[in-house]
């Protein structure tokens, strides 16, 4: 399953890279949508930038997926960014949830937008290598994630944009 989000903001492409790779941010952003046991580490170096955040998750999975989708789960998400001040920056994460046979692969985009502020255009896939539940558990990991991009883009455009 893909997915696809395009996330609008008044601010240039420059302070909203600062939002998604300060620490502290990233932190009260997980932890706002309900994450818990937050840790985030961001590593800046030339014109990379690498950011780990690791965080337990809740699952609301229907019945034939509970047995492979536990309450809460254990999740790393890696983002690995090439810093072009005034953009654009583009970005990569892949994220991997501890007992849930399920991957997602990302490929972000930040731009100036087209008459000012700036776009952040996201594209993930998700998939399973389990039979018969397999496409199942992707869509599944793809709706969740689709409500946790909406949470997460309603908190950053507040704190961006005011």
């Amino acid at each position: 399953m893909k997915i696809r989000t395009k996330d609008i903001y008044d601010a240039d492409p420059d302070a909203v890279f600062g939002y998604l790779t300060d620490p502290a941010f990233l932190k009260a952003r997980a932890e706002a949508i309900g994450t818990r046991n937050v840790k985030v580490t961001v590593e800046k170096g030339g014109d990379a930038v690498r950011i780990t955040l690791e965080r337990e998750v809740q699952s609301d999975a229907p019945g034939p997926l509970k047995k492979f989708v536990p309450e809460w789960n254990p999740s790393v998400q890696k983002e690995s960014w090439k810093v072009q001040p005034g953009g654009p920056y583009l970005g990569k994460a892949s994220i991997e949830i501890e007992g849930v046979p399920v991957s997602a692969r990302s490929r972000m985009k930040l731009a100036a937008g087209e008459n000012g502020g700036s776009v952040m255009l996201i594209e993930t896939e998700f998939k399973s290598s389990v039979p018969v539940v397999g496409g199942k558990l992707a869509s599944f990991a793809g709706e969740t994630a689709k409500e946790t991009l909406k949470a997460e883009y309603a908190f950053t455009k507040k704190r961006v944009d005011g």
